[in-house]
């Protein structure tokens, strides 16, 4: 039988979904799911499944359907601050949630970007963001933890981050033009050379391997959170590409999965 425990996680199969959640989130109660693949399990917007994905998920995890706020993610560096459940068309460019309410589920997508599920157990306050690598050059889980901050008073030595699968150094190969953005934006940092690693050279250029996992977690560090309390299940979506969704292994008509967290 397949399984993705280990010391940070837990592998669930219930009903007919799969999905894994982290063991620190659920000390603490918190209601939170990455899913697996799954047969007709697509959580890509506006898909023939998307429904029913949702529906599957809802009953899983015991949370109502009515509940699920689903932004429409395009990459950007937008953190909203949830109050009330909202249509995902108001949700346009929004690519981080937060909130302070019960009866209320963020979600997010992903096949390949990195996907964090934070929690401020003092506070009792969530977010769920979704960062590729265009996200996290514009800092996203610097700004949603900002954010948190500044609205909820939380306290960055508070705050547990949980970081889901997703394409990983082995595998994040960019040509030089990404590279180059990457040292300028991070130039702040003296780990460049653990960030970026020079690749193999294909059609005449040389590529380029970067790690955007490690720059979310030096952002996060930077601003005060733990290292214990950065939690990363330290799964490659496109080494284990038969059990985790992957735009770069799937191609043109890759799924999508999607992490959810509710107080």
């Amino acid at each position: 039988m397949f399984h993705f425990s280990n010391d940070t996680i837990i592998y669930q199969n219930k009903g007919d979904i799969q999905y894994i959640q982290f063991k620190k989130l659920l000390k603490y109660g918190v209601k939170h799911a990455y899913t697996l693949k799954g047969e007709d399990l697509d959580f890509s917007h506006d898909t023939p499944v998307e429904k029913s994905s949702y529906l599957r998920l809802s009953k899983a995890l015991e949370v109502e359907e009515d509940t699920f706020v689903k932004p429409i993610q395009t990459h950007t560096g937008t953190v909203k601050c949830i109050t009330k459940v909202q249509k995902s068309e108001e949700l346009f460019a929004v690519d981080g949630l937060i909130t302070d309410q019960k009866n209320i589920t963020l979600t997010t997508k992903n096949a390949d970007c990195i996907l964090f599920l934070l929690y401020d157990p003092v506070k009792k306050v969530i977010a769920n963001v979704h960062s590729g690598w265009k996200g996290t050059f514009q800092k996203i889980v610097e700004k949603t933890v900002v954010k948190m901050m500044n609205f909820y008073q939380c306290k960055p030595s508070d705050l547990i981050c949980c970081i889901c699968p997703s394409i990983r150094k082995c595998h994040f190969e960019v040509d030089e033009e990404v590279k180059d953005l990457c040292s300028e934006i991070f130039r702040f940092t003296n780990r460049l050379e653990e960030i970026i690693e020079v690749g193999e050279i294909k059609d005449g250029k040389t590529k380029y391997m970067i790690d955007t996992v490690l720059i979310n977690k030096i952002l996060l560090q930077d601003l005060g959170l733990k290292e214990n309390n950065i939690i990363d299940c330290g799964i490659c979506s496109v080494c284990n590409q038969d059990k985790i969704h992957s735009a770069r292994a799937e191609g043109e008509n890759f799924k999508r999965a999607t992490a959810m967290i509710s107080l």
